[in-house]
């Protein structure tokens, strides 16, 4: 079931990203989600990649489910949303598509940690980023 996303990021699949069938390997489709995580954050408002600071968030959950394969020279569509801030979290759905034909090829969630990478330690959600991120959200994105 293709779904509405705030935010879409497009990947032109490379031949490193190939496992031996041909196919993008399954942990390739991690690299997918970080690139367009990060630019979500950078869409939002909070962080910046030239800012030189770290982005203070996390990874401590992803769940994927693996839906079809991706060919090289394909483009995937990396489509993300908020689903959840929690007290110390960020729960990001988010579904890949390869163009062109719209097929759905994986989906799933990501749970982010807000960190403190000096105390090595988890943090109470910012309220500044829960307000950035509420407020992309409800304006459909960028």
């Amino acid at each position: 079931m293709m779904e509405n996303f705030s935010y879409y990021h497009l990947v032109t699949v490379r031949y490193a990203d190939l496992d031996p069938q041909g196919h993008v390997n399954n942990a390739v489709y991690l690299t997918y989600l970080e690139s367009a995580r990060l630019n979500y954050y950078e869409e939002t408002g909070i962080w910046r990649k030239d800012s030189g600071e770290l982005t203070g968030m996390v990874a401590a959950h992803i769940d994927i489910d693996y839906l079809a394969p991706v060919t090289l020279g394909q483009v995937v569509r990396v489509g993300i949303r908020r689903e959840r801030i929690g007290n110390k979290s960020l729960t990001l759905a988010f579904q890949m598509v390869a163009l062109p034909g719209e097929t759905l090829v994986a989906r799933g969630t990501a749970v982010m940690v807000a960190y403190d990478n000096a105390a090595q330690q988890s943090i109470p959600f910012p309220e500044e980023w829960r307000q950035k991120i509420n407020t992309f959200e409800e304006h459909g994105g960028a």
